[in-house]
């Protein structure tokens, strides 16, 4: 028998199609392929930037935290106070994580910004992707304070992340809870979701999995000599005690239904930045957790992995923060994946990929000879001639001189 199957990809037998049906009944195998425990990990990620105007070439120390040895299926990454270079900061990310994943959506509202990365064979498990903005600014239509939302479907679980910039200051407390009640209710999609308690004014209880995250803004109620002192003495526990959105959470006056992973690492704002002091100036902010990662989910289908923050960037006066998590996912219908789009941003893709290049080869040796210096391309010369009006192609090919026409004719360049 003729067998010229020289692939690593798993081989399709003809006799094994003749049986496919698509049907309305849910489909194990291509989840248990790609996921044989129905679990997958997710990298959340939040930073505020302030308005960080040079964005780094490489993030590693972000999103290759020590503790994870391998890369996560999906990466997702809010910024508050981002670059005004939105587009140089994804690309930042997609050179960081390398041809492996693919940019699937990003969004902003002003300059809160969020993006989805995924493993590349992944985009045909996707579909449903639907990005919208809520601004909590004066009038609920400034947009220096509100929520990014993208919303996606992977396999048969449907995914909310959401990215928040709420209410400044120690004293605004009813302010962020109330924003935090309008991102919720008005958070809204162009396709219905069809996911939980559809009949439910809250977003979040509408999907099976919510990641909230950003710069929630709650505070750290105590003197600041007393706070920096209990830092020093690694007594985070007692901080924790007197942080404003630990307690909304428990008397349910904000987030309510969330969780959210041990915190074990120092507080994440105020920074001079550049520096490990916090903040020096006549203002002497108390030092916080402004900046959190939140989970909910149906059927406890979220396990917390990891929950960090990034120490070595401190170029803002924020420290970033991530979590690692794992995901229970539903199996597709097989019918479903004519929605799946199979779309990411080519062009983010092909620009990281030549910066991470270009940061990743090693500087040449002086003593090397000069690389050998082509002439100019033959199809450049190509492309002038072929560009030109046909009749004046036509002429030079046969070296006439008669007038050329005003009538445009149009070949086909070379691209």
């Amino acid at each position: 028998m003729l067998d010229l199957n020289n692939s690593m990809l798993p081989p399709i037998h003809s006799h094994d199609v003749k049986k496919v049906a698509v049907s309305e009944e849910p489909d194990f195998v291509e989840l248990e392929r790609y996921f044989p425990s129905h679990h997958m990990k997710l990298f959340v990620g939040s930073w505020n930037m302030q308005s960080l105007k040079d964005v780094p070439n490489l993030v590693e120390e972000f999103l290759m935290p020590p503790e994870t040895e391998t890369l996560q299926d999906i990466y997702v990454l809010g910024t508050q106070e981002c670059s005004p270079h939105k587009r140089d900061w994804e690309v930042s990310v997609q050179a960081t994580l390398g041809p492996t994943h693919v940019l699937v959506r990003s969004e902003c509202l002003g300059d809160i910004h969020l993006m989805v990365l995924v493993r590349r064979e992944m985009i045909w498990y996707m579909r449903e992707i639907q990005s919208t903005t809520v601004a909590c600014g004066p009038g609920g239509v400034m947009r220096n304070k509100g929520a990014v939302g993208i919303i996606l479907t992977f396999f048969g679980t449907s995914l909310l992340f959401i990215t928040s910039h709420l209410a400044a200051q120690t004293s605004k407390l009813k302010e962020r809870n109330m924003d935090y009640l309008r991102i919720a209710q008005y958070m809204n999609f162009t396709k219905s979701i069809q996911h939980g308690n559809i009949e439910s004014l809250d977003i979040t209880d509408k999907v099976d999995c919510t990641f909230w995250f950003g710069d929630l803004n709650y505070r750290v109620t105590a003197e600041r000599d007393v706070v920096e002192d209990l830092i020093q003495q690694d007594m985070l526990e007692v901080l924790l005690n007197n942080d404003q959105l630990k307690t909304q959470m428990e008397t349910s006056q904000a987030f309510t239904g969330f969780s959210e992973g041990h915190i074990q690492f120092p507080p994440t704002f105020k920074f001079d930045p550049g520096t490990e002091n916090y903040d020096t100036s006549p203002k002497q902010r108390v030092p916080s957790w402004t900046d959190r990662i939140l989970y909910k989910s149906q059927q406890d289908a979220i396990t917390p992995l990891s929950y960090s923050h990034v120490p070595e960037l401190m170029v803002s006066d924020h420290r970033p923060v991530y979590g690692v998590f794992q995901v229970k996912l539903k199996p597709m219908l097989l019918s479903s994946t004519i929605h799946a789009t199979g779309w990411f941003d080519k062009r983010a893709y092909a620009r990281g990929m030549k910066r991470r290049r270009l940061v990743t080869e090693k500087p040449k040796d002086p003593s090397d000879p000069k690389p050998f210096k082509p002439q100019k391309s033959i199809v450049k010369k190509a492309a002038k001639v072929v560009n030109k009006p046909m009749k004046r192609v036509n002429e030079s090919m046969k070296g006439g001189n008669s007038a050329p026409s005003n009538k445009k004719s149009f070949v086909c360049g070379i691209m």
